[in-house]
């Protein structure tokens, strides 16, 4: 498990953390904005709303028809291109997961999967993973210790022909050996890594088997599945995605006879489809299709909200030869930018709680164990300071433009067609950065091409996106690290880069919490990626949908995600 990207294509804003729920709450900040349409009190870390049923409450059958925003660029998402939420979602339900999170952050072997995972030494660190018998993909090769070996043998990243997303925790492996069967795989740890259980998973050996394979292999399907659903249909022509239960599947049967994923870039559009029966269930995150299916809430359909470790982000090209490749360049943009505005101007009509708290942490939330502003002036909203900033740079304020060298500092922001979002945020940023003598260029592509040929090929200056987290606090060092895979920006130093390689090997918890809030302080400094809010989940879903919705720090069990007893969706 690691951070995956979520682009903002006009639902929710993009999350962007690996934040782990070690606990309930974080407090601090600098004081958030008014605004939102919400009420009542913020949601805790370790709560989601997802409707649970008891199996004996549902019924057999029916269909789950959801949209996302972008379809996939790569199926593999092990790969930096696949490593997106929409992805990720799809191949949660036909690929293995050897562990499973609850709605605390809590993690434990899957036993669909894993007999046991279990640390049997802590000098070195040892890790023995036992899988169930009888496995196998579904090229009918076994899943065993191979399937394993796979993984950690590719993304340690010893072969950069692999485009890995993260070689995180993987470099701190020293080997990785049979046990006393086929079934048991020995991972032996150089140094202790705080997050080892978020390394264990498993790898078709055609997927392993060459670069070409790994990176080019599943670029229009997932080859080999192994889950409780397999693919019955892609349609990329029509950008849909029709996955039906596996007979092949060992485990509990699914309830569901199908889900069907079709890929809606247009928000307003997925919530006409709401409105008009053809979807089951839609994440609003955005007032533009909000606004269009909050009647239906109480008539039929039911507001599931939670708040979890996604936030919403512009990340700045730091890249050599582009204008914020300037430290100071980047921190005089921190302080242009009103974040209180910013939020608004996307979330003044969603149902946030009122007044929440500014987010001044990359890797922690607000309302999770740990949480400290971290931001000092970085995160003020000072046009005054970001001209000096400039002037600091080497720019000359000449009227209403930075200038240098004859020619006015011009930045490019680069988002994904379609996006409420960042038509909402747009505006806003180019009217603040206006205001200090910046010119701000716009420009819209593919959805699909955004992460592809734009941001991971870093021809940008300024994107807006999200990262979507899970439980485990090392998983987006890679998001921040000089050399990280998922460094977008190519924003760092040896000095950041330290204090994140040691919080990744901290067993002491509170010594850990202290290393990351160090390490959030440097990248404050750094003035690579600015914090904008913390991502909610607002699911607007039919009223009989059980064990699905706002998940937070949970991992969805697709076999158990249905329609209870008697409900009209069980009627063909």
């Amino acid at each position: 498990m690691r951070f995956t990207r979520r682009s903002m294509l006009g639902a929710t804003a993009l999350s962007v953390t690996g934040v782990a729920l070690v606990g309930c709450s974080q407090d601090n900040g600098q004081g958030g904005g008014s605004g939102g349409s919400g009420d009542g009190e913020a949601i805790a870390a370790d709560s989601n709303d997802m409707n649970p049923k008891d199996r004996s409450e549902l019924g057999e059958g029916g269909a789950l028809r959801l949209s996302n925003n972008a379809f996939p660029a790569n199926w593999n998402s092990f790969h930096v291109d696949g490593a997106e939420a929409n992805t990720s979602e799809m191949m949660a339900l036909v690929y293995p997961s050897l562990i499973k999170a609850d709605a605390k952050g809590e993690v434990a072997a899957n036993p669909q999967y894993t007999k046991r995972i279990e640390l049997t030494s802590e000098d070195p660190q040892v890790v023995e993973v036992e899988l169930n018998p009888d496995m196998k993909w579904s090229d009918g090769t076994p899943i065993d210790f191979k399937s394993i070996e796979n993984v950690i043998t590719i993304q340690s990243g010893k072969d950069e022909e692999y485009q890995v997303a993260s070689t995180e925790g993987y470099t701190l492996i020293d080997k990785v050996e049979q046990g006393d069967s086929e079934l048991i795989a020995k991972i032996t740890f150089k140094e202790k890594y705080a997050d080892w259980m978020g390394l264990i998973s498993v790898m078709p050996d055609s997927l392993a088997e060459s670069a070409k394979a790994y990176n080019e292999g599943w670029l229009k399907e997932p080859k080999v599945t192994a889950g409780p659903f397999k693919v019955g249909k892609i349609d990329a022509a029509n950008k849909t995605v029709l996955l039906e239960p596996d007979d092949n599947w060992w485990g509990d049967k699914p309830l569901l006879d199908q889900v069907l994923f079709t890929t809606i870039e247009d928000p307003s559009a997925s919530a006409t489809s709401f409105q008009n029966g053809q979807l089951d269930a839609l994440n609003t995150t955005v007032p533009a299709q909000y606004s269009v299916v909050k009647p239906m809430i109480g008539n039929g359909a039911t507001l599931r909200k939670s708040a979890g470790p996604d936030w919403t982000h512009l990340t700045l090209n730091g890249s050599k030869g582009r204008p914020l490749s300037d430290q100071k360049v980047r921190q005089a943009f921190f302080r242009a930018i009103d974040r209180e505005e910013v939020f608004l101007s996307v979330n003044s009509t969603m149902p946030y709680p009122k007044n929440p708290e500014q987010l001044n942490n990359r890797l922690l939330m607000t309302n999770q164990e740990g949480y400290k502003d971290n931001s000092g002036d970085y995160g003020k909203y000072d046009p005054d300071a970001a001209k000096k900033l400039l002037e600091e740079a080497g720019y000359k304020l000449e009227g209403e433009k930075a200038m240098k060298d004859g020619k006015q500092l011009e930045l490019t922001y680069v988002y994904n067609d379609g996006s409420k979002t960042n038509e909402a945020v747009v505006p806003v940023v180019q009217e603040q950065l206006k205001a200090v003598g910046i010119n701000m260029k716009v420009q819209k592509v593919p959805p699909t091409d955004l992460f592809s040929k734009y941001i991971g090929a870093q021809e940008f200056d300024i994107t807006l996106f999200g990262w979507i987290g899970n439980p485990f606090l090392s998983s987006g060092d890679s998001i921040w690290k000089t050399k990280g895979g998922q460094n977008f920006g190519k924003i760092g130093n040896d000095a950041t880069d330290k204090v994140i390689d040691q919080a990744a090997v901290e067993t002491d918890h509170a010594k850990r919490l202290d290393l990351i809030n160090q390490a959030d302080a440097g990248l404050w400094e750094l003035a690579g990626t600015l914090p904008l809010w913390q991502s909610y989940d607002f699911y607007v879903q039919n009223d009989d949908l059980a064990n699905f919705g706002a998940k937070g720090f949970a991992d969805i069990d697709w076999t158990l995600v249905g329609y209870v007893k008697d409900s009209d969706k069980l009627k063909g």
